[in-house]
Order: C-alpha cells, then sequence, then structure tokens
C-alpha cells in the first residue's frame, strides 16, 4: 500500500473569448508550469508498468555497493565523525549543530543522491523547506491564494532530534519503490544499513547534507493524510503547509482551533511519529491581527509583506551603506552579502516597494545602490574580524 508521488504537470488557463479575438502577444500567462509542485497517490498496489520500469534489484546493489565502500564510517565510532557546536536561534537559545567530519558529509551527499536519482525520491507538495526553488513566501502564497483570514500555527517538539531510524524506516516502507524494495530481505538489510549512517544518538542531526532532505520523506505519509483530510474538514475548506517543524493551517472563516489540532496530533499517532505538537508555539489569530508566520505578514488585505518595521529598518540600512561607502568607511564584507541577501529576499516579498525604496536612497545620494554592492562584491575580499565563524559562537 505505497505512497507513489510525481512531479505536477503544468497547469494551463482558459483563454477567454475576447483574449482570443484580441489576439494575445504573451502567453505565458496562460501556463502556470509549477516547477515544483508534486502529486502524491496512495494505490495497494503500484501499477505493474510501473513495477516493470523500475530496476529493484539495481538499486538494491547500489545500496549495498555504497555501504561496503562506507565500511571504514559503519565501524568508526560514531559520535568521532562530528564536529559539535551553537549557533543561536531567532526565537532566543542556542540551537545545536553536529557538523559531519568531510568523509562522511560526502558519504551522506552521495547517498542523498542515490535517493534523489536512483529511487525519485520527492517530497509532499505542502513541504517547502530545504526544496531548490521553494522558500517561505511560496508556502504564505498558498494560503493567499485561498483568501484566507483565520490561521492556526503549530510547531513540532524537537523535529530532527525526534526522528528516529526505526520511524524513517517505517515512512520509507511506506513510499515507493522503497516498499517494494524492503520486501526482499536483502533489500531491507541494505536500506536499514544505510539509513543508520544518517543517524547521531538514535536522532537525526542539524548539520548533515542529507537530515533535511530525510524528514521531507519521512514526513509524506503524514503530509498527505493532513493535506487530504483538512480539505474538507468539518465542511470547510482548510489550507495546509509545512516548512519543517512549523505547521500552519488557515481557512477564509473562524474554525474550532481544538478540533484540528486534535486531527494533526490523531494523525501523527497513526504515522508513529516520534514527536508531536508543541503546545507552547501553538498560535491561533486572524489576519486582522499580527499575523505573522514563517517571519511574514498576511494582512487583512491579502498581501504578504516584511512589515512595516522591517520595511524601515531596510531603509536605514541603505541609506548608511551608501553614506559610508561614500566617506570611504567600506562596510565589512559579511554585512554587504547580508545587505545583498535582504535585498533578494524582500523583493520575493514586495518586489515593487523593494525596488522604489533602492530607487529612491540611490536618487538621494546620487548612486546606484545595488551596482555598488556587486562592486564592493566582487573587489577583493576583506573582513574587520568583527564576524567569527559559526564554529566559535
Amino acid at each position: 500500500m505505497p505512497y507513489i508521488t510525481i512531479k505536477q504537470q503544468p497547469m494551463y488557463y482558459q483563454m477567454t473569448f475576447e483574449e482570443i479575438m484580441e489576439g494575445v502577444e504573451d502567453l505565458s500567462k496562460f501556463v502556470q508550469p509549477n516547477i515544483t509542485n508534486t502529486r502524491t497517490h496512495w494505490t495497494l498496489h503500484p501499477n505493474q508498468k510501473l513495477l516493470e520500469n523500475t530496476d529493484i534489484m539495481g538499486i538494491i546493489t547500489a545500496l549495498r555497493t555504497f555501504n561496503n565502500s562506507k565500511e571504514n564510517l559503519f565501524q568508526a565510532n560514531r559520535a568521532s565523525l562530528y564536529h559539535t557546536f551553537y549557533i543561536p536561534k531567532n526565537s532566543g537559545g542556542l540551537r545545536r549543530i553536529d557538523a559531519p567530519e568531510p568523509e562522511l558529509a560526502d558519504a551522506l551527499r552521495e547517498l542523498k543522491t542515490l535517493f534523489e536519482t536512483r529511487m525519485f525520491s520527492l517530497y509532499h507538495t505542502t513541504a517547502f523547506a530545504y526544496v531548490r526553488g521553494r522558500s517561505t513566501v511560496d508556502a504564505i502564497k498558498r494560503h493567499q491564494r485561498n483568501e484566507s483570514k483565520w490561521f492556526l500555527k503549530l510547531d513540532f517538539s524537537d523535529f530532527f532530534g525526534s526522528t528516529t531510524p526505526e520511524f524513517a524506516f517505517g515512512m520509507l516502507s511506506e513510499i515507493f519503490p522503497f516498499s517494494e524494495i524492503v520486501k526482499r530481505e536483502d533489500g531491507a538489510a541494505e536500506l536499514k544499513k544505510a539509513l543508520g549512517l544518517c543517524f547521531l544518538n538514535n536522532g537525526l542531526p542539524q548539520g548533515t547534507p542529507i537530515s533535511p532532505f530525510l524528514t521531507n520523506i519521512t514526513m509524506l505519509p503524514a503530509d498527505h493524510k493532513l493535506s487530504n483530510g483538512l480539505r474538507n474538514f468539518d465542511s470547510r475548506r482548510f489550507v495546509y503547509t509545512r516548512y519543517a517543524d512549523d505547521i500552519l493551517i488557515s481557512c477564509k472563516i473562524d474554525f474550532d482551533k481544538d478540533s484540528v489540532q486534535k486531527f494533526v496530533t490523531d494523525t501523527l499517532r497513526e504515522v508513529h511519529a516520534p514527536f508531536t505538537v508543541n503546545p507552547i508555539k501553538t498560535r491561533y489569530g486572524s489576519a486582522a491581527g499580527r499575523n505573522w508566520n514563517l517571519g511574514l505578514m498576511l494582512n487583512n488585505d491579502n498581501k504578504i509583506t516584511v512589515g512595516h518595521q522591517r520595511k524601515k529598518e531596510f531603509k536605514a540600512m541603505l541609506d548608511n551603506y551608501i553614506r559610508d561607502r561614500n566617506t570611504e568607511n567600506t562596510w565589512d564584507i559579511h554585512d554587504i552579502q547580508v545587505l545583498n541577501g535582504l535585498i533578494s529576499y524582500y523583493k520575493m516579498v514586495e518586489k515593487d516597494y523593494i525596488c522604489y525604496l533602492i530607487q529612491q536612497c540611490g536618487k538621494k545620494h546620487g548612486a546606484d545602490i545595488e551596482y555598488c554592492i556587486k562592486s564592493d562584491l566582487q573587489a577583493e575580499p576583506r573582513s574587520t574580524g568583527n564576524h567569527p565563524p559559526p564554529s566559535s559562537l
């Protein structure tokens, strides 16, 4: 009874009679490529043609080859293969990072590639973290398109650390083609062994190339059940998205948050998830209030914004940068990279307004700010030494 996930086909917009008569020069608006969207099916038995086109024995052989070539890593003391440090959390406190040593990191990248290519592992379409081409903005846009006004935010407790090898293997066993691999005793053994290399102290370490990828794959059955179950929950249409351990559920009208939260916890229990909802971080409210989710606000006008205060700080940052540059008080390369990153991110959220701010600030100082940033980033690397590497935090 596996879950089969495929890339979603492009969606087409039907032209009106008026548009046909007037003629259309730009056809791009009529096609929504949905490059990152997927579609998941649950079936009792995989299609025979799909089985014939999937080289199960070849996959098992590839897993065995991988395991045999990494025997020294399996034999090593696992803790000795990691470098541990801590970084500040946005919400306060410190986050533990377990970064694998180069040899283990290379092995985990190799295994991730093997999963992605030979086993064509895909995420559920409601998952937005750790997916190339997807961002927090894309997640919020799902709720924006629904014109949602009420939002329930849930958070999983110790999402990475609680994800065990047993849970990962159990979930993969329900996802094609892993579901076929584990039907063979040698296939199950090789998959278990390979997965074992991904864990530290019986949990997924944060800091490896494969941990984020594995969370999306192992959550696919839960994401599918939650998304489908909430689509018409309580005779209302809900939208469900997940960004790592952040769950956002929304609806156009007020709803009973307790019954929805119970459905989520019951579903987690159904898939035998080793983690559950953290009640301390649960939040429910409407777009009329301070509706912050994933660092963004979907306001009462159904517009996504970074917020007035952040735009004010960003404007001041632009002004300070160009003032300092004009007085030859050149910024540290790290600070310029931060500013450049903010420009890219804020443009994704509010492109027209951010471009307007940059243009106005540049006009005020007689400079092309984005050209100046590009030039500074391409110049000789420099550092004031004010930014210690992550390992020293």
